[in-house]
């Protein structure tokens, strides 16, 4: 037993020793690689800044790769040069402070562009935006911006959109807000989709209006606003804007962003009612069941609704039709939208559907 745990013992020191050469092995070949690259030799500047971007006999650090590389680059060495190129453009050259690499890295680009590389095009754009190893130019970056778009390049043409947007161009502001919002080949961004909306409907656009007021009452929690919501929803109805209307109704109905009022619900709903809007003429039908005082007049709206698909407003009518005032019932119309409702996959239509035998026996 005793000679077992020897024999462990044994096995353990020999490993740490083992690990404590390696390093040492390794902590020599990095310090020889170093003094090399320190003399000026581009292959071992190009091999010391290959350690610290992987991490490999020395701690990872990108910005030391990127001074070595650089090194390198500069007396030809084509594997420093490529390297380089493709860590810059992964986004790390807008965030190095060395402005010799930034001016790098502007050539580097600026040589590229020129032979018609679309991305060289517009990380060059983007250089001449910020000012990143060259003078600031915007007039410069709309060009090779453009030259990139014009080749399909999706980010040159976003930010040439933006361009345009941030200089009061309503019908590109919405355009962006939309880009934003629906995710049309970038990740939705509600915040972002926001901003664009916010600088559409203040010039006038009723659909951003009515958008940015729906956004602001359902969006995520980071920009929800009801109170803001309601205002520009307000705008957008005052406008002509049904769904903004309906949108109202529900706010005045469940008292969101404003205080609940059911009869300005009303108000709001009918508006939206009377120019065609089916969710509000369902729900114009149901405030009037509610009250059981007007049935004929909610099956006119539930009708209405049910005629353009809503699914809702026609299972509410095949139960009027059923089961309402004898003065309203007939049976032909209730299995009609009864079976619409069920053919859109509502399951109390099915049921009742299923249950007709027995009920009309």
């Amino acid at each position: 037993m005793a000679s077992g745990c020897v024999t462990v013992q044994y096995r353990r020191q020999r490993a740490e020793q083992m690990a404590r050469n390696s390093q040492l092995a390794e902590n020599a070949q990095a310090e020889h690689v170093l003094r090399r690259a320190e003399e000026g030799i581009a292959e071992a500047q190009f091999n010391f800044g290959r350690f610290c971007c992987e991490g490999s006999l020395v701690e990872q650090d990108l910005d030391e790769a990127a001074r070595w590389w650089f090194h390198a680059a500069e007396q030809g060495h084509a594997e420093a040069r490529a390297r380089l190129g493709r860590m810059l453009r992964g986004g790390l050259g807008f965030e190095l402070p060395n402005s010799d690499i930034a001016r790098w890295w502007f050539e580097y680009e600026h040589s590229l562009a020129e032979g018609g590389d679309a991305e060289a095009q517009s990380h060059l754009g983007r250089m001449c935006l910020q000012g990143h190893g060259t003078a600031r130019d915007e007039a410069e970056a709309e060009i090779w911006l453009q030259r990139a778009a014009a080749q399909g390049h999706a980010g040159a043409g976003l930010l040439l959109k933006r361009l345009a947007g941030e200089r009061g161009d309503a019908q590109v502001q919405w355009e962006l807000a939309l880009i934003y919002l629906e995710g049309r080949g970038i990740p939705k961004d509600e915040c972002a989709a926001a901003r664009w909306l916010g600088l559409a409907a203040g010039q006038g656009n009723v659909e951003a209006q009515f958008r940015l007021g729906k956004l602001l009452m359902h969006g995520a929690p980071a920009i929800r606003n009801s109170v803001e919501g309601v205002q520009w929803l307000l705008r957008a109805a005052e406008q002509g804007s049904q769904p903004a209307a309906s949108e109202l109704g529900e706010a005045y109905r469940n008292g969101t962003g404003v205080t609940a009022d059911d009869a300005a619900a009303g108000r709001w709903w009918r508006q939206a009612a009377e120019h065609g809007d089916a969710l509000a003429q369902y729900k114009v039908g149901i405030m009037l069941l509610a009250g059981k005082s007007a049935p004929a007049a909610a099956l006119q709206w539930l009708v209405q609704a049910a005629e353009q698909g809503h699914l809702g407003a026609q299972l509410e009518a095949g139960k009027l039709y059923r089961d309402g005032p004898a003065e309203l019932q007939n049976a032909a119309e209730a299995r009609r939208w009864l079976e619409r409702a069920a053919n859109g996959c509502n399951w109390e239509a099915q049921q009742l559907l299923g249950l007709w035998p027995a009920v009309t026996e």
